[in-house]
């Protein structure tokens, strides 16, 4: 049905609707806005032809399409860049995949692009650096509440410098997108970048000094990549709200700022604007420093924490405006130097204060931290501090937590700590203080955590303890205290108590019973006696009624609590068919066991470590493949359910697609997409029958490693598939690959039962620390593709008969490394691929394959890099 001929502005926004999108809704010529946004819309999306007799196409006045949090499928369609007028397309929280269609360079008037949380992979198009207009570019995003849809976009190669350089580009947002490359050291025009994140990726290279030149930056994060070099000298540093560059190499001293003037430019655009707080203050509020801040929205962090930074403490001051809390983290670093009244200069600037300093090679006095007034959390934890702990810190009044563990701090524990009213942190473990334990420190009364081993306090533990409601850990071990273990509120753990020979003995729970009150004469002693003989016959006989009550009430409560749960898991295993995308009305339990004649022999297809594999024909031209698990009773049902519909979510070109799934009684399977171009398997077997050339060759390890990849290094949780062999690899009929079982090791171990030794790989497969002591990393996934591409180019087995003339142990990898080393590699490779193939090239795949299978971990390329190598050979002329 057409919609009404003037509707310009159409917002369905939050309901319930399904199905595709209706062609209707782009074939409109005067819609400008379209926003059906988090419905439960799936199929593909189709943008309809122009209609006859005109070149204008339908959509020519769209200037706003919303679809994100729908169900959408397929890849992102090439004709969208009819749309021509387009400002706005937000394709964010769908499960599209594939490539960026290059042909969105031609949306000339584009200002956001959202393509966020669906399975995109391929390169980021140059072809967007057209979008002259581009404002906000979301390429990922992993700022994502509980329950909604993760991110599982894995792009390739870098971020192209063109597109960098777009100059109304001010959000750029794409963490943890599979990035690589380098940063481009130069930039040409001027610079609007208001928010970049490129953290969690793997990019090289030195931070670019033309970010200093980006007036209006307020948050930037190159965090958890491989830059080295010293941050630029011209990044105001003052002035953004977020700098995080932790967990890369960078070293040499960092420079301390001197107070800019910051950009006072107001962001113009409500979308910019609706983008930039939604990414930024969820960043913000989210961070862990937010809870040692006191949860105040307006936040500011500064994190350079786990890098090579050394020399003195940078002197940094801010010129933020407004009312905010700061966090600095330095930690994980080799500073080598004091605390100066210089560092903490920043203490005048902001309302509340969190620094951690922690695991440095600081030293001197502690004295200068009480002049930072408004600190809220310190960690100078594992350094060379020494001295006392100043007296002074007791006036730090809005001190949540301090932690100084692993000093060299000397002298007693200042009584004025009771003073801190906020104090709920205060560690002091792995010192050498001495005297007693202050009793005016109870007067603390929010404590939470309190740590003192390792020290060498004596005296007794103030049973004023007892009083504070909210302390839950209390670690004493290791000292020289004697006496009593006060009551306290929570459960106590009697490890934090032992190393103290002259300490009560704990009893756990409720540490101590109280004290016996003392006897003042023998006569009141024997009537006292007498009193407690009848008193404790009348215990024994309330005990032993007390105690057969209580397990004649636990008898009942397991009885109904196990008839409940037995009604539950009955009630969970009906003859229902769960589905993760629009199925056919054909997918039904009974149909499936009619297509597959119950299971039967006729219509097996594969069997493996998991289970059995049949074919299921529900309708004509409607094929299906189910996987009928052999896992026996289960134990873990609610959790099996909750893994499996975490799969079902995964999405990936070269992943089999689970289409949905059955919890039986008596039986329980997977059902994914048929496949009719066999296994991997058999295509390396059949290979001395027929030739099989370099573009096919090449093809099916390209299709192999990414999806390997994709499950290591794009997937929440990340997934190692723990049994990579030919037979888990299928084709199509145009010999695309797909990788199948992925996440099947981790089902059969929510369900607690027995599993087949496949589990744990097939003999000849196993990377060798895997099989001598059974801990699986990613690298155990990667010795095995390893020896599948062995296969792949040979056309051999992993344990050919052949290899018997060289001794016993001898496999695929014996005879490529033994090849390689007498450099005779022709005799290594099919027929198919010599005839088809430059002798190099084929040497260099080889050579990737043979350090897959390295015996050492450490030299073992990531499944990421072996992809990117693959591919480049495909590039090579």
């Amino acid at each position: 049905m057409p919609l009404p001929p003037r509707l310009r502005r159409l917002n369905l926004a939050g309901n319930n609707f399904s199905g595709p999108v209706p062609d209707a809704f782009l074939a409109s010529a005067t819609l400008r806005y379209l926003d059906l946004s988090f419905n439960g819309l799936s199929g593909p999306l189709r943008i309809p032809p122009p209609l006859a007799n005109s070149s204008t196409p339908p959509c020519a006045a769209l200037t706003h399409l919303r679809l994100a949090g729908n169900l959408v499928v397929d890849q992102i369609p090439g004709e969208i860049a009819q749309c021509r007028s387009l400002r706005v397309l937000d394709l964010s929280r769908n499960v599209l995949e594939g490539p960026i269609p290059p042909g969105l360079g031609r949306l000339t008037a584009l200002s956001v692009l959202d393509v966020s949380r669906n399975s995109l992979t391929d390169r980021i198009p140059v072809e967007l650096a057209n979008c002259r207009e581009l404002t906000v570019l979301v390429l990922t995003n992993l700022t994502a509440s509980p329950g909604e849809q993760p991110e599982f976009n894995a792009f390739l190669g870098g971020l192209p410098a063109e597109v960098l350089a777009i100059r109304a580009l001010e959000v750029l947002w794409a963490p943890r997108a599979n990035l690589d490359g380098r940063l481009p050291l130069s930039r040409n025009g001027t610079c609007g970048l208001r928010v970049v994140n490129l953290g969690q990726n793997y990019i090289a290279g030195a931070v670019p000094r033309w970010f200093g030149e980006c007036q209006d930056l307020a948050f930037l994060d190159l965090s958890s990549n491989s830059l080295e070099g010293s941050v630029p000298t011209g990044l105001m540093i003052g002035c953004l709200t977020y700098l995080n560059v932790s967990g890369n190499s960078l070293s040499g001293p960092l420079l301390s700022s001197e107070k800019s003037k910051c950009s006072s430019r107001l962001i113009g655009d409500d979308t910019v604007m609706q983008y930039y707080d939604e990414l930024v203050d969820n960043t913000l509020i989210g961070n862990s420093f937010g809870s040692e801040l006191g949860g105040n929205a307006s936040v500011a962090l500064h994190d350079f924490s786990n890098n090579r930074f050394d020399g003195t403490l940078p002197s940094l001051t801010l010129s933020l405006h407004g009312n905010y809390s700061y966090g600095l983290w330095l930690n994980g670093n080799m500073f080598n130097t004091t605390l100066s009244t210089g560092f903490f200069g920043f203490c005048n600037d902001a309302t509340g204060i969190a620094v951690n300093l922690s695991s440095n090679q600081l030293s001197g006095s502690l004295d200068m931290l009480s002049s930072c007034i408004t600190i809220r959390s310190f960690d100078g934890g594992y350094n060379n501090f020494s001295g006392s702990v100043p007296a002074g810190i007791g006036g730090l009044h809005l001190l949540r937590s301090l932690v100084l563990r692993g000093n060299n701090l000397t002298g007693q524990i200042p009584g004025q700590f009771g003073d801190l009213a906020a104090l709920k942190v205060l560690d002091l473990s792995r010192n050498y203080l001495s005297g007693s334990i202050p009793l005016h420190l109870a007067d603390a009364s929010h404590l939470e955590v309190l740590r003192f081993d390792h020290n060498r306090l004596s005296g007794s533990i103030p049973s004023s303890f007892s009083e504070l409601t909210q302390l839950t850990i209390l670690d004493v071990s290791f000292n020289n205290l004697s006496g009593d273990i006060p009551n306290l509120r929570h459960p106590v753990d009697c490890g934090f108590f032992i190393g103290n020979s002259l300490l009560q003995q704990c009893f756990g729970t409720n540490a101590s019973l109280p004290p016996t009150e003392p006897i003042s004469s023998s006569k009141g002693a024997k009537r006292w006696g007498g009193q407690m003989t009848k008193f404790k016959s009348l215990m024994v006989i309330l005990v032993a009624a007390t105690t057969a009550v209580i397990s004649f009430l636990l008898v009942i409560l397991f009885f109904v609590c196990e008839r409940r749960k037995r009604a539950k898991i009955s009630n969970m295993r009906t003859k229902v068919v769960v589905t993760f995308t629009d199925a056919p009305p054909e997918l039904t339990y009974e149909n499936l066991i009619r297509a597959t004649s119950n299971f039967s022999i006729q219509n097996l297809i594969g069997t493996g470590g998991f289970g059995a594999t049949y074919k299921a024909e529900l309708a004509p031209g409607f094929l299906v493949a189910v996987k009928r698990l052999a896992m026996g009773r289960f134990q873990g049902l609610q959790q099996f359910d909750a893994e499996i519909r975490t799969l079902g979510r995964i999405r990936h070109r070269n992943l089999v697609t689970l289409i949905g799934y059955h919890i039986g009684e008596s039986d329980t399977f997977l059902i994914y997409n048929y496949l009719s171009g066999g296994n991997l398997e058999t295509f390396i077997h059949e290979m001395g029958s027929r030739k099989v050339t370099w573009t096919e060759v090449h093809k099916i390890a390209v299709d192999v490693a990414q999806a390997l990849a994709f499950l290591h290094c794009s997937c929440t949780p990340r997934i190692i598939h723990r049994d990579i062999k030919p037979s888990n690899f299928l084709l199509d009929e145009h010999l695309n690959a797909y990788l199948s079982d992925f996440g099947l090791a981790r089902l059969i171990e929510v369900t607690q039962t027995h599993a087949t030794t496949d589990v744990a790989g097939t003999f000849g497969y196993v990377a060798p620390e895997y099989a001598t002591t059974c801990r699986v990393s990613d690298k155990a996934d990667v010795y095995s593709f390893g020896v599948v591409l062995l296969e792949l180019m040979s056309g051999k087995r992993s344990l050919d008969p052949s290899f018997s003339q060289f001794g016993n142990g001898f496999t695929i990898v014996s005879w490529g490394r033994m090849l390689v080393q007498e450099d005779n590699t022709s005799e290594f490779f099919s027929q198919g691929l010599l005839d088809t193939a430059r002798k190099d090239r084929l040497t260099e795949m080889l050579k990737i394959a043979l350090s897959c299978t390295s015996e050492s971990v450490a030299v073992r390329p990531s499944m990421r890099q072996v992809a990117a190598k693959l591919k480049q050979l495909g590039h090579e002329r």
